[in-house]
């Protein structure tokens, strides 16, 4: 009986995962034998998958077998290993890459390994991988364009550096980052700030490259000179950011044309609160790119993102200080005076409104309608 079904209410199938987990692993330790491990893994995927078709079934339960089959290979290897007196390779065989971001990379330690012969990666497997267990089990759905921009991204990030290289090859690129282009091609949030600095700059890409001894040393720039504050800053930096995705996913228009037009009308519903509509942005788009089965054009989907950063009282809104706000009100009000309060129609506070409560005769205090200087 699983652990699972003293529990009350209906078993979920993340409940029959653990149970094939544990049947495994009592099998890796010893408790079980393989029969056992065997039928528990049998009896808790067809409780699991009671809906589904046999070649559902035989799938997951592959998977799981392929985890008992691995066990059993590596001790037959380790028992051949000791028959022949070998030490199994230490950890400096790994290879250190070097990451995009270029941090620092060992000649020293990539020639010598590369003379070694125990210097061979390990193997992996990935049927030991959870989540592509559960990916068996219980697929995620997901519509034809997010699947399309989910193929592409494997392709890309499967060697992104040459991706990389052979984008920067191409012969029409539009005008963006060097900086951001991994964040497109791997389907992550680009840093609109980044996008923003780089266009008004006049000097390349400032990554410097440098040997050190043994080491070659890159160190990327500083962090962007210009921040996106305003609905204008934004929409230049969303232009070219759509730009550069329809660049590698040229099947997401309708989708980035969707979430342009969901963000403009929260720009158009809060004219003096543009932080808080750029707050959104990020984290809308940060959102979509972690979690990988959601489009920017569901927008019903950000509802809980719109009340943490529009809402006054939202966890997300930090952006209320008293320097800002005072920033915010300066900026927004004009040297001219106000013609409605003169006529004693404007119904706003004097702090609140655009223009200036002052005589437009003599700029005193009072209505223009109770100036002495008047004619």
């Amino acid at each position: 009986m699983s652990e699972h079904e003293d529990q009350t209410g209906p078993l979920t199938e993340e409940d029959h995962v653990v149970d094939c987990i544990k049947a495994v692993n009592d099998y890796r330790g010893q408790n079980i034998s393989k029969w056992e491990a065997v039928s528990q893994i049998s009896a808790a995927i067809r409780s699991a998958t009671a809906s589904t078709d046999n070649e559902q079934r035989a799938t997951a339960g592959g998977t799981y077998l392929a985890m008992l089959d691995e066990h059993d290979r590596s001790i037959v290897n380790a028992s051949s290993r000791g028959r022949q007196g070998l030490e199994p390779s230490s950890d400096e065989n790994y290879e250190q890459e070097e990451d995009l971001d270029g941090e620092v990379r060992s000649k020293h330690s990539r020639l010598s390994r590369s003379c070694s012969p125990s210097s061979k990666r390990h193997k992996f497997s990935e049927s030991l991988y959870a989540w592509k267990i559960q990916e068996e089990i219980t697929p995620t759905p997901l519509s034809p364009n997010l699947e399309r921009t989910r193929t592409m991204v494997q392709n890309y990030t499967a060697d992104l550096k040459h991706a990389l290289w052979s984008l920067q090859s191409a012969g029409a690129l539009p005008p963006f980052p060097k900086s951001e282009w991994k964040h497109v091609l791997s389907g992550t949030a680009v840093n609109l700030d980044a996008v923003f600095s780089g266009l008004f700059s006049t000097l390349a890409d400032d990554k410097t490259t440098a040997s050190v001894g043994e080491f070659d040393l890159s160190v990327s720039g500083s962090k962007p000179s210009k921040i996106v504050q305003t609905h204008g800053d934004w929409t230049i930096a969303w232009n070219s950011t759509s730009s550069a995705i329809l660049c590698a996913f040229p099947h997401r228009a309708f989708e980035l044309q969707q979430y342009s037009e969901y963000i403009l009308q929260f720009f158009g519903a809060f004219p003096y609160s543009h932080s808080k509509v750029i707050n959104l942005d990020k984290a809308v788009r940060r959102y979509t790119g972690e979690v990988k089965h959601i489009e920017l054009s569901e927008v019903g989907r950000f509802r809980h993102l719109e009340a943490r950063y529009l809402q006054e009282d939202g966890a997300g809104n930090r952006t209320g200080t008293r320097k800002e706000k005072e920033v915010n009100k300066s900026n927004r009000r004009s040297n001219e005076v106000c013609r409605q309060w003169n006529n004693g129609v404007c119904n706003r506070k004097a702090s609140e409104c655009r223009y200036r409560h002052l005589c437009a005769i003599c700029r005193g205090s009072h209505p223009s309608s109770e100036c002495t200087k008047k004619d």
